[in-house]
C-alpha cells in the first residue's frame, strides 16, 4: 500500500467535539500517555435544557477539578464530550483522578473504556422482499418507495466509497432534515459522497491501539480498508447492481434490504487495534445530532454479564431509542455455546444468523481410469475460483490420510488430487489444502467424518484460489469405501483410481432453510433471562455484498455481521412506511410476523439438525412483508423501559446512568416485575411452583374493526391460561391488555437451571400476531 499519499488529519466530529486538541497532544499521544488511561465520565445534569452553561464548558470544569492542573492539561486529557446519549465525558485519568472524580457532587459514574471487535443477490429474493420475476421490483420496496428518505447509520469499518453499490442512481435529493457531513481526509473527499452515501465520518481519539504506525495499513479517514464495514453497508442499502458476483459464485443483482435508503457511515474499528467503546459512544451521539433514523452495529458488546448501568454502549442506544432511533445489533459469533449472545438490553434489536436457500458448491466424481462412468457421484460445498480439474485420486497410507503438516509425501501426492479427512471441527480447510499444494498436490477433497459436522457444508469454504471442496460425512465415507476396496491394486499401479472436481455452481432451492449459523450467539440472556435474546433471526450465512476492494468488488462473507443490517435495511423500510412508529412498535412488528417453519414446513432446524428453539432464533426468521403489516404491535416507551430498570433492582442512581431520569424509581409507587415489560416474546427466568401472572399490552395497527382470537401451546408441565381470549378493537391504535397466567402441574428440579419452551398467537384471519414464551428454573443458591 502506497503511504506516501497518507495525510496525518484527525478528527472529531463537529456535533460533540469540546475542543481543539493542539500538536503536542494529538489523539495518539493522549492514547499513549503511561499516565493514565480513558473512563466514560456521566454526569446527573441535561446539557440541553435551557438555561445551562454550553456543556464542554461544565465538562472542562469537572476535569480540572479532577486533575487538579492547567488548562493545557486538562485540554490534553479531554477525548470527546457526549451531547445527545448522555451528559458527559471521555478522558484520560488515573486511578487516583478517578477516584477523585467520582467524588464530585453531579458525577454518577466512572467506567473505564473498553473495546469489541467486528462480529446479497440472494437474501432479498429468499426473503419475498424482491419479486421472483425481476430482481429490481417488490411489492413491498413499492410500498416504502425502496426506503428512499429514511437514513441508516452504519457504524463499523468505513466504506469503500467507490463501490457501484453507493451509487446514487434512481434517488433524489439528500433529506432536508439532513444535518451530518463527508470529512475530508485520507484518501476520501467530500466529493465522493452523493445522495445515497451522504456522511462519512471516522474516531479513533479513545483507542490506544490506533497510532501513526496504525496508517501504514489503514486509511485515517472513513475510508474502509477491512472490507466489512462495506459489506454490511450495501447490505442494509446498497442500490441496485447486475452481474454481481464473487469468483463466478452467488452471480446475480446485488442490493440492499432499502436500496435507496441514504447511507451515513461512522468509522470506529481500525485494523489491528479493534474498536473502542468511547468510540463507538461518539458515534452514536453523532448520529444522533445528525439525524439518522436507523442504525445498525455488527461489533461485539461488552463482557456476558455486564450491568447495563456499566454498558455505555447499551447507555446510549437508551438515548438513541429515545431519539426515536432503532439500532440493530449483531447478536455476536460464539455460538452454538449457551449464553453467549450479545446486546441484549431490550431496547434494541439482536438479531441471529441463519441460511438462505443457496448452496455454493462444485460436483465431484470419484471412479477408476478408463471407465465411461463414475463410481461415485457427490457433491461438496465450495466457493473457490477455479476450472474444472482431474487427475489421479492419490492413494494415502494410513498415517496421511489427515493431511496433517510434515505428514504427505511428494511421491504420493504429486499432480494428484488428495482425498483428506478432518478429524476435529478445529482442523481448517485451506491449512490442509496448504499442505496438499506444498506436496505437489493439484486439487483437494476434505471429507468431514462426522455427521455431527456436517453442518460446516452451509457455509462454503475458501480454498484461496486451490481447487477444493469439503464433502458431508456419508460421502466422505464412500470415498474411503472405494480407496479402501481397491487399495492392493491401486497400490501396486495395477488400476488407477481418478477424481474430477467441477467447476463451482450456486443452487438455489437448498431444502431445508432457514437453518440456524452454528456461530450464531444464543441465549439465554447473561444479563436479564426475562427478556428473550437474541430477538429475531436473519439471514447471515454466504452473504454476498460489496467489499472494499476495486479489484474484488463483491465478496462472500458470515456471520451475525451479516445478519444485523438485514434487520437495519428492514426496519428502513417500515420507518418509511410508517413513520411515526416508535423502535419498540418496528421492532415488535419484525418479532411478531417472524416465520418459524423452514421450507419443508417444518420447525427451523438448528445447525445439527435439530429442533432449534427460541435461544437461536428468538422469535423467528424474518418476515419483511409480513412485518410491514402485522396487525397488532406491542409498544414500550422510554419509561415501560426504566420500570423495567428498577424491576432489576438497579436502584435511582444506576437508572439515572442509562435513562437520565432523577430519582425515578422512588418516585414510583409500584413497578412490575422484569418479566411485565411488554415486550413480544414472553419469558420468566425463574418459574416458581407460584401462580405466575403476566401482562401484556397490544396497540391495533391492522383494521380498524377486527377482532382477535388466542391460541397456544402450552410449555410442558406448565398449565397455561391467557384472559380474555378475544380482543376486540373499533379503532386503529386501540390498546387491549391481557393477562398471562402459569401454573406448574409437575414439580419443578431446582437444583440446575433448566428451560422450557411454549408460544401464543393473537389471531383475526388476517393476521396472525405469534410470542414465543420461555419458562426456566433457576438452582437456589445453597450458600445463603
Amino acid at each position: 500500500m502506497d503511504t506516501t499519499m497518507r495525510l496525518p488529519v484527525s478528527w472529531r466530529g463537529l456535533g460533540f467535539l469540546c475542543l481543539l486538541l493542539n500538536a503536542l497532544c494529538s489523539s495518539f499521544a493522549v492514547a499513549h500517555d503511561s499516565d493514565g488511561t480513558i473512563h466514560i465520565i456521566h454526569l446527573s445534569t441535561n446539557p440541553n435544557k435551557d438555561g445551562q452553561e454550553e456543556p464542554e464548558m461544565t465538562h472542562k470544569a469537572y476535569l480540572k477539578a479532577a486533575l487538579g492542573n492547567s488548562s493545557d492539561e486538562v485540554d490534553s486529557c479531554l477525548i470527546y464530550c457526549y451531547k445527545n446519549v448522555f451528559n458527559g465525558f471521555a478522558a484520560k485519568l488515573t486511578s487516583e483522578q478517578v477516584n477523585t472524580m467520582t467524588s464530585l457532587d453531579g458525577v454518577i459514574s466512572v467506567i473505564p473504556n473498553s473495546f469489541g471487535k467486528v462480529q446479497t443477490t440472494n437474501s432479498w429474493r429468499f426473503l419475498g422482499v424482491e419479486s421472483r420475476s425481476d430482481p429490481l421490483t417488490g411489492a413491498l420496496w413499492q410500498k416504502a418507495n425502496f426506503g428512499e428518505d429514511v437514513i441508516i447509520g452504519i457504524i463499523d469499518t468505513g466504506i469503500w466509497p467507490e463501490s457501484p453499490s453507493f451509487r446514487d442512481d434512481g434517488i433524489g435529493p439528500i433529506p432536508g432534515r439532513w444535518k451530518g457531513e463527508c470529512i475530508d481526509a485520507d484518501l476520501f473527499t467530500k466529493d465522493l459522497c452523493n445522495r445515497k452515501l451522504i456522511g462519512a465520518k471516522f474516531f479513533h481519539d479513545a483507542n490506544p491501539g490506533v497510532t501513526n504506525d496504525t496508517f501504514l495499513y489503514d486509511y485515517n479517514s472513513a475510508r474502509d480498508i477491512d472490507g466489512h464495514g462495506t459489506h454490511v453497508s450495501s447490505i442494509a442499502a446498497g442500490n441496485f447492481v447486475a452481474g454481481a458476483n464473487s469468483n463466478g459464485y452467488a452471480n446475480g443483482t446485488a442490493k440492499g434490504g432499502a436500496p435507496y435508503a441514504r447511507i451515513a457511515t461512522y468509522k470506529v474499528c481500525w485494523t489491528n487495534a479493534a474498536c473502542s467503546f468511547a468510540d463507538i459512544v461518539a458515534a452514536i451521539d453523532e448520529a444522533i445530532a445528525d439525524g439518522v433514523d436507523v442504525i445498525s452495529i455488527s461489533i461485539g458488546g461488552t463482557p456476558q454479564g455486564t450491568p447495563f448501568y456499566l454498558d455505555m454502549v447499551s447507555i446510549a442506544s437508551f438515548n438513541a431509542m429515545k431519539h426515536g432511533i432503532l439500532i440493530s445489533f449483531a447478536a455476536g459469533n460464539e455460538g452454538p455455546y449457551t449464553e453467549t449472545v450479545n446486546h441484549v438490553e431490550p431496547w434494541v434489536v439482536t438479531v441471529a444468523a441463519g441460511s438462505q436457500d443457496r448452496f455454493l458448491g462444485a460436483d465431484v466424481h470419484v471412479g477408476l481410469a478408463g471407465e465411461r462412468l463414475p463410481a461415485l457421484k457427490l457433491r461438496g460445498s465450495s466457493r473457490t475460483n477455479y476450472s474444472t480439474i482431474s487427475a489421479p485420486l492419490a492413494v494415502l497410507p494410513e498415517a496421511s490420510r489427515y493431511c496433517y503438516n510434515g505428514t504427505l509425501d511428494s511421491t504420493d501426492v504429486e499432480g494428484k488430487i488428495v482425498f483428506c479427512l478432518q478429524g476435529d471441527i478445529s482442523e481448517l480447510w485451506y491449512d490442509k489444502a496448504y499442505v496438499v499444494e506444498a506436496a505437489g498436490g493439484v486439487g483437494i477433497i476434505v471429507g468431514v467424518t462426522a455427521e455431527a459436522f456436517d453442518y460446516q457444508l452451509k457455509t462454503a469454504p475458501d480454498f484461496y484460489g486451490f481447487p477444493g471442496v469439503i464433502v458431508a460425512a456419508p460421502d466422505a465415507s464412500l470415498i474411503e469405501s472405494f480407496i479402501s476396496a481397491g487399495f492392493g491394486q491401486y497400490s501396486a499401479g495395477a488400476i488407477q483410481p481418478v477424481a474430477t472436481i467441477f467447476g463451482g455452481r450456486t443452487l438455489k432451492g437448498i431444502r431445508p432453510s432457514p437453518t440456524v449459523g452454528d456461530f450464531s450467539g444464543r441465549g439465554p440472556n447473561p444479563v436479564t433471562p426475562d427478556i428473550l435474546k437474541p430477538d429475531i433471526m436473519a439471514p447471515g450465512v454466504d452473504i454476498l455484498a460489496a467489499f472494499a476492494d476495486n479489484r474484488v468488488p463483491y465478496m462472500i462473507m458470515y456471520g451475525t455481521s451479516m445478519a444485523a443490517p438485514h434487520i437495519g435495511g428492514i426496519a428502513a423500510l417500515l420507518k418509511a412506511i410508517h413513520p411515526k412508529w416508535s423502535p419498540a412498535a418496528i421492532k415488535s412488528a419484525i418479532m411478531t410476523s417472524a416465520r418459524i417453519h423452514d421450507n419443508t414446513n417444518r420447525a427451523i432446524r438448528d445447525f445439527d439438525g435439530s429442533t432449534a428453539t427460541p435461544f437461536a432464533v428468538g422469535s423467528g426468521f424474518v418476515n419483511p412483508v409480513a412485518a410491514a403489516d402485522p396487525g397488532l404491535v406491542y409498544d414500550a416507551s422510554p419509561r415501560d423501559y426504566s420500570l423495567f430498570l428498577c424491576a432489576l433492582g438497579y436502584g435511582d442512581m444506576n437508572v439515572e446512568v442509562i435513562s437520565g431520569a432523577k430519582n425515578f424509581c422512588s418516585k414510583e409507587k409500584y413497578y412490575p416485575a422484569a418479566a411485565n415489560l411488554n415486550y413480544p416474546s414472553l419469558s420468566v427466568a425463574n418459574l416458581t411452583d407460584e401462580t405466575t401472572v403476566i401482562t401484556r399490552r397490544v396497540a391495533n395497527v391492522g383494521i380498524p374493526r377486527s377482532v382477535y382470537v388466542v391460541s397456544y401451546q402450552a410449555p410442558p408441565g406448565v398449565k397455561m391460561t391467557i384472559s380474555p381470549t378475544i380482543l376486540r378493537f373499533t379503532a386503529l391504535y386501540q390498546t387491549k391488555t391481557f393477562k398471562v397466567k402459569f401454573q406448574r402441574t409437575e414439580p419443578a428440579d431446582y437444583s440446575k437451571q433448566t428451560y422450557i419452551f411454549g408460544s401464543y398467537t393473537w389471531s383475526s384471519g388476517r393476521y396472525h400476531v405469534k410470542s414465543p414464551i420461555v419458562l426456566g428454573t433457576q438452582p437456589y443458591n445453597t450458600t445463603q
